[in-house]
């Protein structure tokens, strides 16, 4: 039986065995900060056609099995993963929800696509960035910002 192609908006928590077709736009390592910093899981941005973007995890034991076949930029399908609801600390975008990668998850490269997934629209900034971004834009004031900065 082939596995039907939703998009990230529409997938629930728990098991899903549904392709997702969706460009990895960035991928960094999650370590143990007070265990030596011994890794824990390598979490990724994804975005699909419609350009929602979602973030998914490979735990450090199943990273054998995927982390070679990981390129920023490129475009996936993927079934076969587990849905979970994504840890404030973790929710980097709009979805309350995130992919976990599994020992069922299939990760297949799509050379030859005919969809038309976006490219990375935006990126990290610093503070200084930010701060430099919003004094030269109309759009972005910082009038009622916090006076306050957090301790460095």
């Amino acid at each position: 039986m082939a596995n039907s192609k939703v998009y990230l908006p529409d997938l629930k928590s728990g098991p899903c065995f549904s392709t997702v077709e969706c460009r990895l736009l960035r991928v960094w390592e999650v370590k143990k900060m007070k265990q030596g910093g011994e890794l824990r899981r390598l979490n990724m941005l994804i975005v699909d056609m419609n350009g929602t973007i979602m973030v998914a995890s490979i735990s450090a034991k199943r990273l054998i099995l995927f982390r070679s076949r990981l390129i920023a930029g490129a475009v996936y399908s993927v079934s076969g993963f587990f849905v979970s609801d994504c840890a404030l600390t973790l929710r980097l975008t709009d979805s309350s929800l995130m992919i976990m990668f599994n020992d069922s998850t299939s990760l297949d490269v799509l050379s030859d696509t005919d969809s038309e997934l976006p490219v990375e629209e935006f990126r990290f900034r610093n503070e200084a960035e930010l701060l430099e971004l919003a004094s030269a834009s109309t759009l972005c004031s910082l009038q009622n910002a916090p006076s306050h900065r957090p301790p460095r």
